[in-house]
């Protein structure tokens, strides 16, 4: 059955008026009539049913049918930080790992930026990997969508979310100072809660950010031998903290 993602749908007014692109969709792509059902959900974990009455060219008219239990969210509500990279490679993090249930993205400004600092992205790429992560919900079949933060530099955004939950910090250098995620993730006093994942930009964390990332109170952690691309390494990371915690068809 179709998803759609309806902000701030109120269930009260009915008939239920679904337009703009929904509508546009509906209409021309889906060609949509009278008592067919659409799904639609609101992004903060809430789903419904709804029964199509009417169709016009600019709108569609719907009634409540029934509730939907939603897909059940994964036991950790991820938060990944993304160093800034190429457009291309945020875009393809967003999409898997808001498949896979992460909550929330903050892409954050490290030394070894690709392009530079002038590659901060500008608000209508924020709004563009927002969508990204709306229409991942849509297809998966989540009925909560993760937020896209603006950017924020390293150090805040680490000070930030180490006083709300455990930092995992993907480290692609094997040392006395790295653990393995598994290891890490079983040393955790609840890995069922909250927690963060920061992933470097393409060229890595320097020595001197990876030992400030460690002293802040991070995990440094390793993810084997070889070195994985930035997208690479967040697909990974989160899809091995759902193992671990049994969210992968346990």
């Amino acid at each position: 059955m179709h998803r759609f993602y309806v902000p701030d749908l109120d269930l009260a007014d009915q008939p239920i008026t679904l337009v703009g692109s929904i509508a546009r969709q509906l209409t021309t792509v889906l060609r949509i009539g009278a008592g067919e059902h659409v799904r639609v959900f609101d992004g903060s974990g809430s789903e419904w049913e709804l029964e199509i009455d009417q169709v016009a060219r600019n709108e569609v008219m719907a009634t409540l049918f029934s509730d939907v239990n939603p897909i059940p969210e994964p036991k950790s509500k991820v938060t990944m930080l993304l160093g800034l990279a190429r457009p291309e490679r945020i875009e393809l993090a967003i999409q898997k790992c808001t498949e896979l249930g992460a909550v929330r993205f903050v892409p954050v400004m490290s030394e070894r930026v690709q392009g530079g600092n002038t590659g901060a992205p500008s608000p209508k790429r924020l709004d563009r990997w927002q969508r990204i992560a709306i229409e991942a919900a849509e297809q998966s079949g989540r009925a909560t969508v993760p937020t896209v933060e603006t950017l924020m530099p390293l150090t805040e955004a680490i000070d930030q979310l180490i006083k709300q939950q455990p930092l995992l910090c993907m480290w692609e250098e094997i040392g006395q100072s790295s653990k393995s995620l598994r290891e890490t993730l079983r040393s955790l006093d609840d890995i069922q809660s909250n927690l963060a994942t920061l992933i470097g930009p393409p060229g890595g964390f320097s020595e001197s950010e990876a030992s400030a990332i460690r002293d802040a109170g991070a995990n440094l952690v390793t993810l084997g031998a070889r070195v994985l691309r930035s997208e690479t390494a967040a697909i990974t990371a989160m899809s091995a903290i759902l193992y671990e915690l049994g969210d992968l068809g346990d």
